[in-house]
């Protein structure tokens, strides 16, 4: 399991062979279903305001909680909020309601 992604309780990252993969458990199901089905998930991607992901075949970390596994699409540059300026926190705050 990746450090720190053991706070959601609706899945968490892990890698394996080098590649990164999010478990998708199944608490989340209904509403991971939901995005998928409800056209928000595409439109998102469309607009270039998430990154893309693809189902997998891929062995779960924890299968007696997963639901599916996903391939996240890999960022070239990871940066943490905690590095980010004003007006980039103000950026990914307007993002956030601007989904919502």
């Amino acid at each position: 399991m990746v450090g720190g992604s053991f706070r959601d309780p609706s899945g968490f990252l892990f890698t394996w062979n080098k590649k990164l993969y999010r478990q998708v458990n199944k608490i989340y199901q209904k509403d991971y279903d939901h995005l998928l089905t409800s056209g928000l998930y595409q439109k998102l991607i469309t607009s270039h305001l998430l990154i893309p992901h693809l189902e997998v075949d891929t062995e779960p970390a924890q299968p007696s909680i997963a639901y599916k596994v996903i391939e996240p699409e890999r960022l070239s540059f990871i940066s943490y909020p905690y590095e980010w300026s004003f007006s980039q926190l103000k950026d990914a705050a307007m993002l956030t309601l601007k989904i919502q």
